[in-house]
């Protein structure tokens, strides 16, 4: 880093290549992961899986991308690790979490492709609920106990007969 940038005083022109770094890097990445898994590039260093060099080569790397994510985990699928194993393999730092480990093996079973599978839930718009449509009375213990006891004994529901009550009251105020 030059003495400039830390001090924070970046130009134009270092700060436009501080981001497209970045996004060469994240674009990068997912090539290099899906070549790296095309040509086995772990049985020359005499790893015996994907998942062995990953532990290796790789151990601590958090996966920021659901593109490198599934990658990573479709490829320890094909080398037969459980989802135990594999959030095992990854650690806590990974960024890979069970409930995610779980969503990739469902999208690999029904045939999605890792550059397709996502560990994000698809979210839609809910309508805000609507207000509450109550009306609390409040009565003292005693009073709501006649009520309570009235009602029963005329096999019925304090609440129904208050329904009841407040309905014929605005009734008779049309």
């Amino acid at each position: 880093m030059t003495s400039a940038v830390k001090n924070r005083e970046l130009t134009e022109v270092q700060a436009s290549k501080l981001w497209s770094d970045l996004r060469g890097h994240f674009v990068n990445a997912e090539k290099k992961i899906i070549e790296i898994i095309e040509l086995k590039a772990w049985e020359p260093l005499g790893f015996e899986s994907f998942a062995e060099a990953w532990a290796s080569k790789m151990a601590g790397v958090r996966l920021a991308t659901d593109e490198v994510r599934a990658h990573v985990v479709y490829a320890m699928f094909d080398g037969g690790m459980s989802d135990t194993e594999i959030n095992d393999q990854l650690g806590v730092g990974s960024g890979v979490t069970d409930r995610q480990v779980k969503m990739l093996r469902r999208q690999k079973s029904n045939g999605v492709p890792p550059s397709c599978a996502t560990t994000r839930v698809r979210s839609h718009l809910r309508k805000s609920p609507s207000t509450p449509r109550t009306i609390h009375v409040q009565f003292g213990s005693d009073e709501y106990l006649q009520f309570r006891d009235l009602a029963k004994s005329a096999g019925r529901d304090v609440e129904d007969i208050a329904a009841e009550a407040i309905r014929g009251a605005f009734e008779a105020l049309r």
